[in-house]
C-alpha cells in the first residue's frame, strides 16, 4: 500500500511539473505578456537568420549550396516576419489561436534546418546547434509548457540525431566529433528545459500572489463598504443616521431642482419616552424605540429616508411629494403609533402605549433652504404639535 501511494505521490509530483498545461484564466490574465513573447522571439530569430545571410559568402564557397541556404535564410526571416507582424497587430486569427501559431512558427523554423543540413553538409554541425538553439530560446522567451518543450526536443532527437550521424559518417568524422555533437545538443535542449521549468514556477507563482491579492483586496473592499454601510446606520433601529441623512439631504435637493420635484421633510418626537424609561426601565424605552422604528419602515416608501437623529428624535426625507401625500404618510404613522401595544419585556401580557408628535414642511425645487435653516422651521411645527397636547401633526409652508 505505501509503495502504491509513493506511486500515485511521484505520478501526480511528475505530472504538476512536466504535463502541467496553462489554466485558460492564466492565459487570459497573461495575454498581453505571450503575445510580447512572440514579437521578441521573432524579432531573434529574424537577425539569428539575416547575420548568416549576410556572410554567407564567407562560409560557403559552392554556388549552388549557396543559392539553396540563401532561400532557406530568408523562408526563415519570413516566417519570423510574418509572426512579429500578427503579434504586433494582433491579427484575429493569430490571437484566438495563439498557442497553436507559436508551436507551428518553432516547428517551421527548426524543420527548415534539415534541408540547411542536406545541403551544405559541410557545415551540418553548425544548422545542428542553430536549430537546438531555436527550441533552447524559446523555451526560455516564449509562453509555452514543459510538456510542448518535452516534444519539441524529441522532436528534434528523432529528426536531427540520425540525420547528423549519417552525414557525420558520409563526411568520415571520428566517433569523438560525432559524440560531442550529440551531447552539446543534449545540453542545449536540456538547459532550455530546465529554464523553461524554472521560468513558469516563476510565472505560476507570481500569478497564485496576483490571485491571492485580489481575494485579499476583494475582501477588504467589502469589508470596506460593511463599514461604510455600518456608519450610516443607527445600530439600535437599523435606521439610517443623521450623518446619512443629512448626505442624502443635499442629493435630493439636487435631484429635485434637476426633475422640478417637491421635498417634504418630516420631524417625529416620541411623546413621553423619558416615563417609559423611569417607570419600566431603560430596556422598555429601547424596545418602544424599535418599534417605532419598524412602524415608521413599514410606512415610508423605498425612496424616502427614514433617520433617527436623536435619543427620542427621528426624521423622514420623502420625495417626490405633495402636500396630500405629506399629510397622508404622517397621519398613518401617528395612528398606527396610536394603537400600538408594546410588550412588556419582564412581564408576558402587559404592554405599553406611546404617542408621537409630528412636525412637516414642503418645500419646491425652487427654494433652496439649508437643512437647519428647514429643521427650526420645523421644529417650531413640533412645537406646536407638543404644546396643543401631543399625538398631533402640523405641517407649516
Amino acid at each position: 500500500m505505501k509503495s502504491v501511494y509513493n506511486l500515485r505521490i511521484g505520478f501526480l509530483l511528475f505530472k504538476r511539473l512536466f504535463l502541467q498545461t496553462y489554466h485558460p484564466t492564466f492565459l487570459a490574465a497573461n495575454y498581453t505578456d505571450a503575445r510580447a513573447s512572440v514579437m521578441i522571439y521573432g524579432l531573434l530569430t529574424g537577425v539569428t537568420s539575416l547575420l548568416p545571410l549576410i556572410f554567407i559568402t564567407t562560409l560557403i564557397k559552392d554556388e549552388e549550396t549557396i543559392f539553396s541556404i540563401a532561400v532557406l535564410r530568408v523562408l526563415c526571416i519570413l516566417i519570423s516576419l510574418i509572426a512579429f507582424c500578427f503579434a504586433k497587430f494582433r491579427v484575429r486569427f493569430f490571437e484566438r489561436h495563439l498557442f497553436s501559431n507559436m508551436v507551428f512558427f518553432i516547428f517551421s523554423l527548426v524543420l527548415l534546418h534539415i534541408p540547411m543540413m542536406i545541403f551544405d553538409s559541410l557545415n551540418h554541425s553548425f544548422y545542428l546547434y542553430s536549430s537546438a538553439l531555436a527550441i533552447t530560446s524559446a523555451s526560455i522567451i516564449l509562453w509555452i509548457e514543459p510538456i510542448r518543450v518535452i516534444m519539441f526536443s524529441v522532436v528534434h532527437f528523432v529528426l536531427f540525431l540520425p540525420l547528423n550521424l549519417m552525414l557525420s559518417k558520409s563526411l568520415k568524422l571520428d566517433s569523438y566529433e560525432v559524440s560531442q555533437n550529440f551531447f552539446m545538443v543534449l545540453f542545449l535542449l536540456f538547459a532550455g528545459f530546465i529554464a523553461n521549468l524554472l521560468i513558469n514556477f516563476w510565472r505560476f507563482e507570481e500569478y497564485r500572489h496576483k490571485i491571492r491579492l485580489r481575494v485579499t483586496v476583494g475582501k477588504l473592499l467589502k469589508t470596506n463598504q460593511k463599514i461604510q454601510e455600518l456608519s450610516r446606520i443607527d445600530s439600535m433601529t437599523e435606521l439610517y443616521n443623521r450623518r446619512h441623512l443629512l448626505e442624502q439631504f443635499e442629493l435630493y435637493k439636487k435631484r429635485a431642482k434637476r426633475e422640478n420635484l417637491n421635498i417634504g421633510l418630516v420631524i417625529l418626537d416620541l411623546d413621553r419616552l423619558k416615563m417609559i424609561n423611569d417607570k419600566h426601565g431603560h430596556k422598555q424605552g429601547d424596545l418602544s424605540i424599535q418599534a417605532f422604528a419598524k412602524t415608521l419602515k413599514s410606512r415610508v416608501r423605498a425612496t424616502d429616508i427614514a433617520a433617527r437623529i436623536g435619543g427620542d428624535e427621528f426624521c423622514i426625507l420623502a420625495s417626490p411629494i405633495d402636500e396630500s401625500g405629506l399629510v397622508t404618510l404622517t397621519e398613518s404613522i401617528r395612528e398606527k403609533m396610536e394603537t400600538l401595544k408594546i410588550p412588556m419585556f419582564h412581564s408576558d401580557g402587559n404592554f405599553v402605549q406611546m404617542t408621537v408628535s409630528i412636525g412637516g414642511s414642503l418645500f419646491p425645487a425652487s427654494e433652496d433652504p439649508s437643512f437647519d435653516e428647514l429643521y427650526h422651521k420645523i421644529d417650531e411645527a413640533l412645537y406646536k404639535s407638543k404644546h396643543e397636547g401631543r399625538n398631533r401633526v402640523t405641517i407649516v409652508k
